[in-house]
């Protein structure tokens, strides 16, 4: 009897620590969710970039990695150099194969310091991942500095505003509601009109634990539309129009000088 009642305390304490443990994982543990505000940007004719606002829920005790951009696309790029080494100018054009169109990271923490080498490069965060993920070839077949190139690439992306990678930028508040986060993102006016893709990583450990997705669209509408619309299907009114609008602007300029009798 007395045997029996000791296995019952063990079973007994077994238990306990065993609902315990899903106690904490269920208070610890949180669905990632990741929500995009607005989901649509409108391009008009007074558009200069969006305020992109991206929040959600995580778990307490993961970083994030939130990275916007489109599916991988091959781009050309002209490569300039010294002519007999003296003066610069265009010597070729250079494919990058399989680069996003927009490159955005936000993260809360050092990327090298959250995620490992290995899942840096599986989900090409950081552009010594996605660096490795591209090749560059010369249209002449010339050889080409990687390394070189891509830095040049980077450096024309970030100051195009379409590339950027920001660390510690996604705030996190924990409350009774649960665990979220909020980032604001300046949506550069750079970015051409489609559909992009927002993905958001939990991280632990040096791995990905989970991921969630959403997207938005970027559009033309109303004159902007119009325009775009009219260059692409009608090129010689849309050029005549542009001569036109460049004369008027050119005369009503003239006018104004003339008027105002000139500048001194």
């Amino acid at each position: 009897m007395k045997t029996i009642m000791n296995r019952m305390k063990q079973w007994g304490a077994v238990a306990a620590a065993l609902l315990g443990l899903i106690a904490f994982s269920a208070s610890t543990s949180q669905a990632l969710t990741a929500e995009v505000s607005p989901r649509e940007v409108e391009i008009t004719m007074s558009y200069h970039g969006a305020k992109l606002t991206i929040s959600g829920q995580s778990a307490a005790s993961d970083d994030l990695v939130l990275k916007i951009s489109t599916e991988p696309r091959d781009t050309a790029m002209k490569r300039y150099g010294k002519a007999a080494g003296l003066v610069w100018m265009k010597n070729g054009t250079l494919e990058f194969k399989g680069v996003p169109g927009v490159y955005l990271l936000n993260t809360t923490a050092d990327l090298q310091r959250i995620l490992d080498d290995a899942s840096l490069a599986e989900y090409r965060l950081g552009y010594e991942a996605l660096g490795k993920a591209v090749s560059i070839e010369d249209l002449k077949g010339e050889p080409v500095d990687h390394d070189k190139w891509f830095d040049q690439f980077i450096r024309l992306k970030e100051k195009e505003a379409i590339y950027g990678i920001k660390e510690g930028t996604i705030t996190r508040q924990h409350g009774e509601n649960g665990n979220t986060f909020k980032i604001v993102v300046d949506w550069p006016y750079q970015a051409q009109p489609g559909t992009y893709k927002v993905e958001l990583l939990a991280v632990n450990s040096g791995k990905v634990v989970d991921t969630a997705a959403t997207s938005f669209e970027v559009k033309r509408v109303g004159t902007a539309a119009a325009l775009s619309k009219m260059a692409l299907e009608q090129s010689l009114l849309y050029g005549i129009m542009a001569v036109i609008v460049a004369v008027v602007a050119g005369f009503a300029v003239g006018a104004i000088f003339k008027k105002g009798g000139g500048a001194h």
